[in-house]
């Protein structure tokens, strides 16, 4: 019986593994589209992710809200206002109303799973920004991310220590990541919580803590970094292993 709850937790680990070896690249650092390219396109649109994958990144970064009714919708504010024409904040708009809503371009902003459908014969792998607080939220995400068959090409992250200790809680094997609103923290919820990887605001992502982040063994991850000069740095320099920008143009 010992030796076959050793060989299962053997092919727990390997898959967890896997999972997590999936998102990253063995060498060099992930170019990141911050809410799509959203110095070039409506931020947080179809349109917006689409853009940042023809130009070449490997993952695109974006920001997930909840309806009323219970859809999992892409905005990163709280409310709908800064970005598109209608006004009102997310969790007391149906997806009905959510739907009518157009960006400064006349884009509409997406359901999460019509980004799924449009990112899944793609090659780019995403970060899932978490702006809903309730960590019940986790599981129904989950469950979207697992239908289109994305399990390892997703980073799970939030800025609400709760919810990412609830992706850690929920399914060990899954890549968890925070950016606190206090940017040191960030270690202390990591080592805490159980968390992969830690994303840091690029002024406090200096030579120490990207250092002290992998010598605990952390993936570190920037953002977001507007100046070409900067890219270069934190890719050449301290090596980081994502980058996220506005405009993916720098990149080249």
């Amino acid at each position: 019986m010992k030796r076959w709850s050793y060989l299962l937790g053997l092919v727990v680990l390997l898959v967890a593994f896997n999972l997590r070896a999936g998102v990253w690249k063995s060498s060099g650092t992930l170019h990141i589209g911050h809410r799509g390219a959203r110095a070039l396109v409506d931020e947080n649109t179809l349109e917006s992710l689409l853009k940042a994958v023809e130009l070449g990144v490997d993952m695109v970064e974006f920001d997930i809200q909840r309806t009323k009714d219970g859809v999992y919708v892409l905005m990163h504010d709280a409310t709908v206002d800064r970005t598109t024409n209608g006004t009102g904040r997310v969790d007391e708009m149906t997806l009905k109303e959510f739907k009518k809503l157009k960006t400064k371009s006349g884009y509409t902003p997406p359901t999460l799973e019509e980004v799924f459908q449009a990112l899944k014969p793609l090659e780019v792998s995403m970060i899932l920004d978490i702006k809903v607080k309730d960590p019940d939220c986790i599981p129904e995400i989950y469950q979207l991310v697992e239908k289109y068959g994305l399990g390892d090409r997703v980073v799970y992250e939030s800025s609400y220590p709760k919810v990412a200790k609830a992706i850690e809680k929920f399914k060990p094997e899954l890549v968890s990541a925070i950016y606190p609103a206090w940017p040191r923290s960030a270690f202390w919820f990591a080592q805490a919580y159980g968390l992969d990887c830690i994303s840091l605001y690029w002024p406090f992502a200096g030579p120490l803590y990207v250092k002290i982040a992998r010598d605990n063994g952390y993936k570190v991850m920037v953002w977001t970094v507007n100046k070409k000069k900067w890219i270069k740095w934190f890719e050449e320099k301290l090596k980081v292993d994502g980058i996220m920008t506005d405009d993916p143009r720098l990149f080249e």
